[in-house]
Order: structure tokens, then sequence, then C-alpha cells
């Protein structure tokens, strides 16, 4: 179970809801959301059992990991706040453990080419009207065996040892870079395009059932990827690409 007076007394203003289990914290957030939960609402778990991640895929949830989903009271689109999520996870990292992470298009860190976070930014309506978006976080802390699919792709960040400092410093931290960064938004998109290493790269991804293939080129104020290929310059919004293997 997440230390709840630790959370409290690291984020003192931020309305809090903590969990050992819970489906889902992006689905516990949006429920709160429409119930009335306030900017900055923060839902934390130790384990989710049904996780989820981009294009409905699960999201493995086990322990060790640190599960985490936001509530914005934002009309940026989901993402320009998946990009901000992005940055505020590398500086917490940083700022906490002196590590470096680096960015995968859209909604992915890495270390050592291999994914350690995970990212979901989802938009809440009530009708036609915005209430506001839920930025949901995974990020691999201490987990000590990825599941066998996962382990040529995914990594933890502390597999053999406890982390430096208890994972509700991790939650606090990302809180409040989070919140810190979203008045100035898209301001962090420098930092943002500085740690991508997708740009540069041939990358590969599906449009309609066709392979693609291009050179991608750009990441616009948006979060849009912009890519280069023998037909004319083509944009991505969203979506999955994966970075050409030599």
């Amino acid at each position: 179970m997440p230390d709840i007076a630790l959370l409290q007394a690291l984020l003192p203003d931020t309305p809090l809801r903590a969990y050992a289990e819970t489906t889902s914290t992006n689905a516990d957030a949006r429920a709160w959301l429409l119930a009335g939960a306030p900017h900055g609402s923060l839902v934390v778990a130790d384990r989710q059992s049904s996780g989820r991640g981009r294009l409905g895929r699960a999201f493995v949830s086990q322990a060790g990991g640190l599960y985490m989903s936001l509530v914005l009271k934002s009309d940026l689109p989901a993402g320009v706040l998946t990009t901000l999520c992005a940055v505020a996870v590398r500086r917490a990292v940083r700022q906490l453990t002196g590590r470096e992470l680096d960015i995968k298009w859209v909604n992915d860190l890495q270390e050592n080419g291999k994914k350690v976070c995970g990212i979901l930014c989802e938009g809440v309506w009530q009708g036609e009207k915005q209430l506001g978006v839920i930025a949901g976080i995974g990020l691999n802390v201490c987990q000590r065996e990825l599941p066998p699919e996962l382990r040529s792709i995914a990594a933890s960040l502390y597999p053999d040892s406890p982390p430096p400092v208890p994972m509700e410093a991790f939650t606090a931290a990302i809180t409040r870079q989070a919140l810190g960064m979203l008045p100035e938004a898209p301001a962090h998109m420098a930092e943002y395009r500085a740690a991508c290493v997708t740009l540069g790269q041939t990358v590969q991804w599906d449009a309609q059932g066709q392979p693609m293939e291009g050179k991608a080129i750009g990441i616009d104020e948006a979060g849009v990827l912009m890519i280069e290929t023998a037909h004319g310059d083509v944009t991505l919004g969203a979506g999955e690409v994966s970075l050409k293997r030599l």
C-alpha cells in the first residue's frame, strides 16, 4: 500500500486517493473527475489488475512499478499533455537518481533502448464539454523480473536493488514537475525534442493496413511527428512507430 501519510507530506495541497491494488488508476481518476475532482487530483496504486496502454493494449502492472493518474483540467490536446508528462518523468528521474532517460515518440521513456515508462492521456467529456484530461503514468521502478515476453523490450530502473528513494518520492516529483510545467506549455517541447531518440531515425508505421517508412524530421508544438518519405512529407499525431533496425 502506498504510504499515504508520506505522500500527503510531500504533496500537501494535492487531493489524493491511494490503493494497494485497483483495476486502473485512469479509470479511478476518470470517475473522480466526473464526480467533481479538482485540478491536480492524484490517484496512485501499487498494482493494477487491468492497466491499459495506448491502442487499448494491456499494460503490465505488477508490484514494484509506480502507477499514477493525474486529473488535469486543461483544454490542451492530449498529445501536448503526453509530451509534457514525458518531460516531467524524465526530470523527476534525473532529479532523484541522476539517470538520464530517452524519449521515444510519443509516449515512452527508455533506458539503454528498453522501455521503462509509458504514458496514457485520455480526455474526459460530458456531452460536448471536455471536463479535463486524465494523465496516466506507469514507471518501472524496481520490478525484479518482467514477464518473459517483455524482457527484450522493457526494463526496470532497479531490478536488483532497492531504489535510492521511496516510491512516493518518485510520485511526488513527477506530480510537481507536471503541474509546474503546465501553465507554460508548450515550452517543454524543446526539452522533449532534445531527448527524443526518434528524431533523425528511419521509422516504420502502419497506415490503414499498409506498411510505411520514412525519416522522422521534426516534432511540432502539438507533439505531431513530421516524417519525410519518398512520396512526400506526412504527419502523425498519434499511433505507433518503430525505429527501423539495421
